[in-house]
C-alpha cells in the first residue's frame, strides 16, 4: 500500500478559487464573494469606494478604527500610486486593501475606484484575498452594467409614455421632436391598437409588436393598466395577402387580445385610444380575440357647429380660471386632470402621476367653479361632451357660397335644445338601436345601472340581483352595443346623453 498523501497547500487554493466562481456566477454575485470572504478569514470584509463609503460588506460591525485604517489607507494608496497597501497599526489587527480592476476602467495604475479591504487578526492567514478580486471587479462591472441598462429602459419607456401624453393633449409638436430623437418617428395618420396581456408578459409583447411592425410603430407600455401594451402604428393600408397587425399579434401572442381603432389624424390620438378601447371590450368575447371598433360619427362631430357656443358658456369659468397663488393648478392642469379623470376615473391618479389627494381636490374646485356634481353621471357626461367638442376645430358658421348660418344654433346655455337637434336625435337611436332591436330585455340594466350612476352594488340592488349578476349583464351589453362598460374609458357619458336625447323627445316630457 502507498503512504497517504497530504493535502497540498495549492489543492486547498484551488478549491477557495472554484467556490468564489461559483459564488460569482449567483445573482448578487459582489455580496456573495464578500460575505464567503469574511466567512474563510475571519475577518471583515468590504468594498470601499474612494470616498471611503463602504458599497458592499460582509455582516460584521465596521467600527470607528476600522474607519480609520481604511481611510488612512486609501489616503497613502492615492499619495503614492500603490495598488496594494498592508496596515497594521494594532496588536492583533491590520489590513489588507487591494485596488479591484474594473473592465474598461481607464484610471491607470493609482487606485481611482473600488478598493477591497479585509480587516481583522490575520486577514492573509487563511485565504488569499487577492484571487477574489479579478472577480469582484467583473461582478461589480456586471451590476453596474445591469443597474444602468435598467436606468436606461426605465427612462426609455418614461419618454414613451411623455410622447403619449403629449399626444393625448394634443401638442404635436412637441411629440414628434421627442419622438424623432427616441424613434420611431411618429405616423400620420395612425391607428391605435390597445394589446391585452399577461403582466408579466409585457416585454414579450412589446418585443413582438416591435417585429411585426417593422420597428416602425410607437409602442408604449399602459400607465393605467398593467396588462395593456398601446401601439400608435401607421394606418398605411396592408396589402391584400398580408393580415393585420390585430390579427397577426393574436396569433403570435398566445391568450392575447387587440382592439384596434379607426385611422385618424394624430391630433385624434386621445379618440383612437378610446375607439381601441371600446374594441377591446368587444374583442374578449369573439373566438378571433381582436376586434376593430364599429366606426360611427361621435357625438360631438354631430353636435360640433352647433354645440361650440353652449360648450363655450359651459366652461367659461374653467377656461378663465386665474390662480390665486402661483403654486395653485391653473385652468390648464385643471382640465388636464378632469379630462383624464372623466376617461380614467380614479386610474387618472396613474395616468397624470399625482396623489389621490390631489386628484380630489382638484376635481373639488373644479366643481365649484362649473357648478355641477361630479358624483352624478349626467354632470359628467355635460362636461365630457362640452371638453370634447371645445377640442374639435372651429367651423365656419355658414357653408361656402351662403350668405347666412346653415342652421340656427341653440342659445350658449341650452342644453335642452342642443339634444333637439335632428342630427342629435339621429346619433341617439344609432347608439341604442343594437340595444332595442337585439337586446330589449336589456335596457332596463341600462338604465338602471345609468340611473344609478354607473355604481355596480347599487345596481345590482335597485335590479334584484347580485352583484355578479348585474355584472354579467353589463358584459353581455358590451358585447351588443361593441363599447366598454365596465372599465375606463367607457361609454357611460355617450349612453346617458343617447337615453337623455330620446327620452326629452318622449310625448309628456317637459321639453
Amino acid at each position: 500500500m502507498g503512504k497517504p498523501v497530504a493535502p497540498s497547500p495549492d489543492s486547498g487554493r484551488a478549491a477557495d478559487i472554484l467556490t468564489m466562481h461559483r459564488l460569482a456566477r449567483g445573482v448578487d454575485g459582489v455580496q456573495a464573494l464578500v460575505r464567503w470572504l469574511a466567512r474563510r478569514t475571519g475577518c471583515w470584509v468590504g468594498l470601499v469606494d474612494p470616498a471611503g463609503d463602504v458599497q458592499a460588506a460582509s455582516p460584521r460591525g465596521y467600527d470607528s478604527d476600522m474607519t480609520t485604517l481604511v481611510a488612512d489607507g486609501l489616503r497613502v494608496m492615492r499619495e503614492r500610486g500603490l495598488r496594494t497597501f498592508i496596515a497594521g497599526e494594532s496588536p492583533g489587527r491590520s489590513g489588507v486593501l487591494l485596488a479591484v480592476d474594473i473592465p474598461g476602467d481607464q484610471s491607470g495604475p493609482v487606485p481611482s475606484g473600488l478598493v477591497l479591504a479585509v480587516v481583522g487578526s490575520d486577514p492573509l492567514g487563511t485565504a488569499a484575498p487577492g484571487d477574489a478580486v479579478p472577480l469582484l471587479g467583473v461582478c461589480w462591472w456586471a451590476k453596474e452594467t445591469e443597474r444602468t441598462r435598467r436606468r436606461v429602459e426605465i427612462a426609455d419607456a418614461r419618454g414613451r409614455e411623455a410622447v403619449l401624453h403629449l399626444l393625448m393633449s394634443g401638442n404635436l409638436t412637441t411629440a414628434h421632436q421627442i419622438a424623432n430623437v427616441l424613434a420611431p418617428r411618429l405616423y400620420d395618420p395612425a391607428r391605435f391598437h390597445v394589446v391585452e396581456c399577461g403582466v408579466d408578459r409585457r416585454a414579450e409583447t412589446i418585443r413582438i409588436c416591435a417585429e411585426l411592425t417593422g420597428g416602425r410603430a410607437w409602442i408604449v407600455r399602459c400607465p393605467v393598466y398593467s396588462n395593456h401594451v398601446l401601439v400608435v402604428a401607421s394606418a398605411t393600408p396592408v396589402p391584400a395577402d398580408t393580415r393585420p397587425l390585430e390579427a397577426a399579434l393574436t396569433a403570435e401572442i398566445e391568450g392575447c387580445a387587440v382592439g384596434t381603432g379607426d385611422a385618424l389624424a394624430l391630433r385624434d390620438t386621445a379618440a383612437g385610444y378610446e375607439q381601441a378601447f371600446h374594441a377591446l371590450a368587444v374583442a374578449r368575447g369573439r373566438p378571433e380575440r381582436w376586434a376593430r371598433f364599429d366606426a360611427a360619427l361621435g357625438l360631438p362631430v354631430v353636435a360640433g357647429r352647433h354645440g361650440h357656443a353652449w360648450a363655450d358658456h359651459l366652461l367659461a369659468p374653467l377656461t378663465g380660471h386665474v390662480p390665486a397663488r402661483a403654486a395653485d393648478p391653473d385652468s390648464r392642469t385643471l382640465t388636464d386632470t378632469v379630462r383624464s379623470w372623466l376617461a380614467f376615473s380614479s386610474a387618472a391618479t396613474r395616468y397624470m402621476k399625482i396623489h389621490r389627494n390631489t386628484l380630489a381636490s382638484r376635481l373639488r374646485h373644479i366643481e365649484a367653479l362649473l357648478g355641477l356634481n361630479l358624483e352624478l353621471v349626467g354632470d359628467q357626461a355635460k362636461l365630457d361632451l362640452a371638453l370634447r367638442i371645445a377640442a374639435l376645430p372651429r367651423v365656419p358658421d355658414h357653408e361656402p357660397g351662403t350668405a347666412g348660418p346653415a342652421l340656427a344654433a341653440p342659445a350658449e346655455d341650452d342644453f335642452d335644445a342642443l339634444l333637439r337637434l335632428p342630427a342629435v336625435r339621429e346619433w341617439a337611436r344609432t347608439q341604442l338601436r343594437p340595444v332595442h332591436e337585439d337586446a330589449p330585455t336589456l335596457e332596463t340594466t341600462l338604465r338602471t345601472w345609468l340611473r344609478n350612476d354607473t355604481r355596480l352594488s347599487t345596481t345590482a340592488q335597485a335590479l334584484g340581483v347580485s352583484v355578479t349578476g348585474a355584472r354579467k349583464r353589463l358584459i353581455r351589453l358590451e358585447q351588443v352595443l361593441h363599447r366598454s362598460l365596465l372599465r375606463a374609458p367607457n361609454a357611460r357619458h355617450d349612453l346617458w346623453m343617447a337615453i337623455e336625447t330620446l327620452d326629452r323627445g318622449r310625448p309628456g316630457r317637459n321639453v
